[in-house]
């Protein structure tokens, strides 16, 4: 079973409350726990698929806007018009969609006085040289993985018989394109969410994640608790 949510209290008490079903403290539940915290153990466990190492770091937003400085005044931006921290948000925002430098539609590439998509690859090449991730890559390198190595892919598929997630409705399109991949196979999977209680739609959030469930998994059973 993969079970998922979003925030580590979440997770914490989704493990509480298994202990307790269960009569005691529950260990060794790798597979219990944040989309980031799941995706960090799959990462790790293939990260030169993603010309990583699998002892990467994670880097924290004030490491994340030190490093977006540095690219910023190489390229001679004027940083006081074009803050790293807007950068950070707009590539956090790519990100959250799974968009790769070189997939960032047209429609955006005025982003950023014209140079975003640019500053967004050279920012990836320098966390690979660096042999880091931020936050946001955490999912998308695991996409990225699960798309272009099929063998990979199937070995989760066939580990994860059964999926479960919370809050469905908070799900970003890296999220949604995770839990599809790895779902695709048996379809077996079981999403709690309400569509009215969306609440994050500023940190990529996209309510037709659950609007567009029955369509994904045609059959599904769905009940309402209203």
């Amino acid at each position: 079973i993969l079970a998922v949510t979003f925030t580590n209290k979440a997770a914490r008490e989704m493990k509480e409350r298994v202990g307790s079903l269960m009569g005691g403290a529950v260990e060794g539940l790798p597979w219990m726990g944040t989309f980031h915290s799941v995706s960090v153990k799959i990462l790790r466990r293939h990260a030169e698929l993603v010309g990583l190492r699998s002892n990467f770091t994670i880097l924290d937003t004030d490491d994340q806007i030190r490093l977006l400085k540095q690219l910023i005044r190489a390229a001679n931006i004027d940083e006081k018009r074009w803050p790293a921290r807007q950068l950070a948000g707009l590539i956090d925002s790519w990100k959250n969609r799974a968009w790769l430098p070189e997939k960032v539609p047209s429609s955006e590439a005025s982003a950023f006085n014209n140079r975003g998509t640019e500053l967004y690859a050279a920012y990836q090449d320098r966390l690979r040289t660096l042999n880091a991730t931020d936050f946001g890559d955490l999912l998308l390198h695991c996409v990225t993985i699960f798309q272009r190595h099929p063998d990979v892919l199937e070995q989760y598929q066939r580990w994860f018989r059964y999926i479960m997630v919370d809050e469905y409705q908070d799900t970003n399109i890296a999220q949604y394109l995770w839990l599809r991949l790895l779902a695709q196979a048996h379809r077996n999977i079981c999403c709690v969410g309400d569509d009215d209680q969306s609440i994050y739609g500023w940190r990529g959030a996209e309510v037709g994640n659950i609007l567009r469930f029955e369509k994904d998994f045609p059959g599904a059973t769905v009940i309402r608790l209203e």
